[in-house]
């Protein structure tokens, strides 16, 4: 078995871990350990195993890393990575396959990462034709295509032609005068304001993206594609009142 202590060798980062992270390496330790070492298995046997790893000479046990490894323990069960042995004592576990699947730290990370664009955040376009690209790390491309279909949503709605685009196409469907999108009974500011909201995100988020190479990283992607999402519901809801009122 790889010791705790070679993943990760300071104890005072093993204490202000977050619980999600050190589960990550507790569960690579866990995998890393051969048939006959099955006894980290038991919850309290790797607890008591890892705090002696980390105490000085003399000290038994490193009662705050215990806990903390308790905690992160936890948090490997709650999620489905590990669970009870069914046919042992309640410490006794075993991995599940969504932890045999993802073995490391690293792979948890990226699994976590993943589950940060969850299925009931997105709209049903972004769900069917981003979400995967997301899944697969192409976060340039999963956010073009988020407001590419934010652009296209606008067009059909406000049955504009395929002329405009962008921000020009934003500002015509938005426009607080007259667009066909607006709200005519919202305050003229806020009607300004989701003209802008709307041009400032087509210009922000999907033309960099069509013009040059973004670097995108996962926490940006996911904070782009959710507001992507929200501005489709916003379209979807101004196209259902614009039918109400024909």
């Amino acid at each position: 078995m790889t010791p705790l202590r070679t993943l990760i060798p300071d104890a005072g980062a093993v204490v202000r871990m977050h619980s999600a992270d050190l589960a990550g390496y507790i569960l690579e330790a866990l995998m890393s350990a051969g048939q006959m070492e099955r006894g980290v298995w038991n919850r309290r046997n790797f607890c008591m195993q890892v705090s002696g790893e980390y105490a000085g000479p003399g000290q038994g046990q490193d009662m705050a890393v215990g806990i903390a490894c308790s905690t992160a323990w936890s948090w490997l069960e709650s999620n489905g990575f590990i669970c009870r042995h069914p046919e042992q004592d309640n410490d006794w576990f075993l991995p599940t396959p969504r932890g045999v699947a993802v073995r490391d730290h690293q792979a948890l990370r990226q699994f976590i990462s993943n589950e940060q664009l969850p299925e009931a955040f997105l709209h049903p376009e972004l769900l069917a034709n981003v979400r995967p690209l997301f899944l697969q790390s192409r976060f340039e491309t999963a956010v073009f295509e988020a407001f590419k279909s934010l652009e296209v949503a606008i067009r059909n709605a406000a049955k504009l032609g395929h002329d405009m685009i962008g921000i020009q196409l934003a500002s015509r469907a938005f426009s607080p005068e007259d667009g066909v999108l607006t709200d005519k009974a919202a305050e003229k500011g806020e009607r300004v304001a989701l003209m802008n909201l709307m041009t400032g995100a087509l210009g922000s988020y999907k033309n960099p993206s069509s013009h040059r190479r973004v670097e995108i990283i996962a926490e940006e992607a996911r904070d782009m594609i959710v507001l992507a999402s929200h501005l489709l519901k916003i379209v979807d809801a101004r196209k259902s009142s614009k039918s109400g009122d024909a």
